[in-house]
């Protein structure tokens, strides 16, 4: 079943800040920045600010199982989703950031993730509609027209236990590649003195 993003999920912008964010030990929010994501790793809480928000309203909080979607980039990537991984009070994201709340009757969060992020699916559609010459973007309008392809949650499960096995692999390799270059070091060093 082909289904537009905007079907499966609600939107909203990330928190607007006017000001510089500052860090603060005492701060009421926790925030994400694009400096806090990996595309591989989720959200990286140890580099998390904790800061006020001055102004109107209450903001627009986020919640583990939320996907981030960084839809400004530099021409040589394209744009990209995290999933968030934390619970923390008062996490909030900055502007940088469209916060997608994933409709869980239909969809699973880590399969959403991993189709925006392939080449093959949210690749192309990213290359065919991206706007802007050295930066590109996607605006939130043509975000929610993306074709989402969605199997059933069963299946979705399932390809989700391969992506996790997957990823677990590659952890494992490169701990591995680092004991290696390690191993190496100390013997060239034996060597040497």
């Amino acid at each position: 079943m082909i289904v537009k993003l905007g079907e499966l999920t609600q939107i909203h912008a990330g928190q607007s800040i006017r000001d510089k964010i500052e860090n603060t030990a005492n701060g009421d929010y926790y925030i994400i920045q694009i400096k806090d994501v990996d595309s591989l790793l989720g959200v990286k809480k140890s580099s998390l600010y904790r800061t006020n928000i001055k102004g109107k309203g209450v903001p627009k909080l986020v919640k583990r199982g939320d996907l981030l979607f960084v839809p400004r980039v530099f021409r040589e990537s394209l744009p990209y989703s995290v999933v968030v991984n934390l619970d923390l009070p008062n996490l909030i994201v900055a502007p940088t950031f469209y916060i997608l709340t994933v409709n869980q009757e239909l969809i699973r969060t880590e399969y959403l993730n991993w189709f925006i992020n392939s080449d093959a699916h949210g690749g192309k559609f990213f290359k065919k509609n991206a706007m802007g010459s050295s930066i590109l973007n996607i605006p939130k309008t043509v975000l929610l027209e993306m074709d989402i392809i969605v199997p059933p949650l069963s299946v979705q499960d399932n390809f989700i236990k391969l992506m996790a096995a997957a990823k677990k692999e590659k952890e494992i390799m490169d701990q591995l590649c680092q004991k290696r270059v390690a191993f190496i070091d100390e013997a060239i060093n034996k060597y040497l003195n």
